[in-house]
């Protein structure tokens, strides 16, 4: 049964076997949710840990706010990140200040549920912030997914100057992907500027128009 691999002896089988175990029926089973609530709580190989909390926040069960307070500032990303997660889906306000705090010295896994805390709750004066982890990111799939968010982000903002910084930093992104790939990636870049074009109107239209070819 799949259930089992939880209690084997090697990390990477009980992280698999928790991934599987999310998409299939036996997801809110209680006896499995029971051992992988120890695993969250207990287990001492931090990425084993740190997937039993991701698998716990999915859930966004109030009851699991204790883990994920307590374990939200632990020494390792990936276990600091998953627990953050947890709190952004429940306390979306504190997952957003305890991210901007956490922001100067954040990586891996934290690093990218604390970019999409600030990025889903910021506001108009946190720009030069979102803005900057947006840039520093270095360029991969995960960022190529972040631009739909950072897009997002843009069209809360009311001021157009800000936008089309936000603008150009996408593209600087975009045109950092060779040609040859950009039959693949630039389906994205477009879902994120249609999105914007239509939520800011004519003048945020015709600048992307003129820099996105």
């Amino acid at each position: 049964e799949l259930s089992l691999g939880l209690q084997d002896k090697f990390n990477g089988l009980r992280k698999l076997t928790m991934d599987r175990l999310g998409k299939s029926k036996m997801a809110t089973d209680a006896p499995v949710v029971a051992v992988i609530e120890a695993i969250a709580n207990n287990d001492k190989d931090k990425k084993t840990q740190a997937a039993a909390i991701k698998f716990l926040a999915k859930t966004a069960d109030v009851k699991y706010l204790p883990l994920y307070n307590k374990f939200v500032n632990d020494s390792s990303y990936s276990v600091a990140g998953a627990s953050l997660e947890g709190l952004e889906r429940l306390e979306p306000t504190k997952a957003y200040e305890l991210a901007k705090k956490f922001s100067s010295d954040a990586k891996g896994g934290l690093g990218t549920v604390v970019n999409k805390a600030i990025i889903s709750n910021g506001t108009e004066t946190d720009f030069d912030l979102i803005a900057k982890n947006y840039q520093e990111t270095p360029p991969s799939q995960e960022k190529i997914g972040s631009t739909i968010d950072f897009g997002g982000y843009l069209e809360k903002l009311n001021d157009n100057a800000k936008i089309k910084k936000g603008i150009d930093y996408i593209m600087i992104f975009r045109n950092q992907i060779p040609e040859e790939y950009r039959n693949f990636t630039d389906p994205s870049f477009k879902a994120a500027f249609d999105k914007l074009s239509k939520a800011k109107g004519a003048e945020i239209t015709e600048y992307i128009s003129n820099v996105f070819k």
